[in-house]
């Protein structure tokens, strides 16, 4: 997947706000080894330590800050906004709103805008895979989704700006330090926590992938057209399932639980956590957003992306396999206790 060159980036000026995010990190990474010269705006965290990038460290809601990283810049990536779902997390998605307006504010003259949005914009479906164009996808009502959504008419509606609007699916893979939402899930579960698979399914991607598709749509993406940057379509139990082979992984026995246990079982878990989230402050897992995301299909089609852009992307046994000897390196990534009563190595 790294074979694909572009004259269209040598020495072209670009800025990146949300630089050192998990897609962020990606990004920049594959924009440098193309010539591009990057300055990023993020927040502070893991650095980048990518060599010839200028970063910056701010508030990508901060207009001034905005507009003295944008300024000079002729491709303008915006990653930057807060992921999650439930509790405190659910409150600050108005932030999605804000950062592209601030963006839009400073974009430099002649300038083209990619947005970052998600697959999850297209709706929610009980396995329906949906494309760019549907209009049948079910408001699940989660603030994340309805914030990704805001943003994205918020951009396109922009009048006399070249906008192109990606809409990733679920992030996989490598380089991880946050760790991202999908990446926490992947520790969750190799370390035991998540004995029982959510019914619902997502579309899941390698980030690799994601950043190299953001950079075609840079290049030959259509003003005012979504792209779905996607993988595979898979239910959770078969993405657990990857999940413990990537791993070297195997469930012992356990009780078959159909859909409508599992979920109520996850909304009681939900109801405690939320109850224990408005006593302490701490974060609720699972929280009731979380449930209603996980009990639904979040399936969609690369096809357009494909075709106009020459989008692709590797198997998901691939990203996990990266993924698991990343976090393999650096932290604990098998089970302890009683979790290794029901998953153990398969050798």
């Amino acid at each position: 997947m790294n074979d694909w060159t572009s004259e269209f980036w040598a020495g072209r000026q670009v800025r990146v706000l949300g630089g050192n995010g998990f897609l962020g990190r990606h990004l920049v990474r594959q924009l440098v080894e193309q010539g591009a010269t990057v300055r990023t705006l993020s927040l502070g965290g893991a650095p980048l330590e990518i060599f010839g990038v200028e970063e910056v460290t701010g508030d990508a809601t901060d207009p001034d800050a905005v507009r003295r990283v944008l300024d000079g810049g002729m491709v303008v990536f915006v990653t930057a906004g807060p992921v999650g779902v439930g509790g405190a997390k659910a409150r600050s998605m108005g932030a999605h709103t804000a950062v592209i307006r601030t963006a839009l504010d400073a974009l430099p003259p002649g300038a083209r805008l990619v947005l970052t949005s998600s697959v999850v914009t297209l709706g929610a479906t009980r396995g329906a895979v949906l494309t760019e164009g549907c209009t049948d996808g079910e408001d699940v009502g989660v603030e994340y989704v309805r914030a990704k959504r805001a943003a994205e008419d918020v951009a396109l509606a922009a009048t006399g700006r070249d906008v192109v609007v990606v809409n990733p699916g679920y992030l996989f893979g490598p380089d991880d330090p946050g760790p991202s939402v999908m990446g926490d899930l992947c520790l969750h579960y190799w370390r035991g926590h998540l004995p029982f698979a959510p019914p619902g399914g997502i579309n899941a991607v390698d980030v690799r992938d994601v950043a190299r598709g953001h950079l075609l749509a840079a290049e030959r993406g259509a003003t005012g057209r979504r792209y779905v940057l996607g993988g595979e379509n898979v239910r959770t139990p078969v993405l657990f399932a990857a999940l413990a082979e990537a791993a070297g992984l195997r469930r012992r026995f356990l009780p078959r639980l159909g859909p409508v246990l599992i979920t109520q079982w996850m909304r009681t878990l939900a109801a405690g956590a939320e109850v224990h989230h408005r006593l302490t402050g701490r974060e609720p897992f699972p929280s009731f957003e979380m449930v209603r995301m996980n009990t639904r299909c979040w399936f969609a089609s690369s096809a357009r992306a494909a075709a106009e852009l020459g989008y692709r992307s590797r198997p998901l046994a691939d990203s996990l396999a990266d993924a698991f000897a990343w976090h393999a390196a650096r932290t604990r990534v098998a089970p302890r206790g009683l979790n290794r009563l029901w998953l153990r190595p398969a050798a």
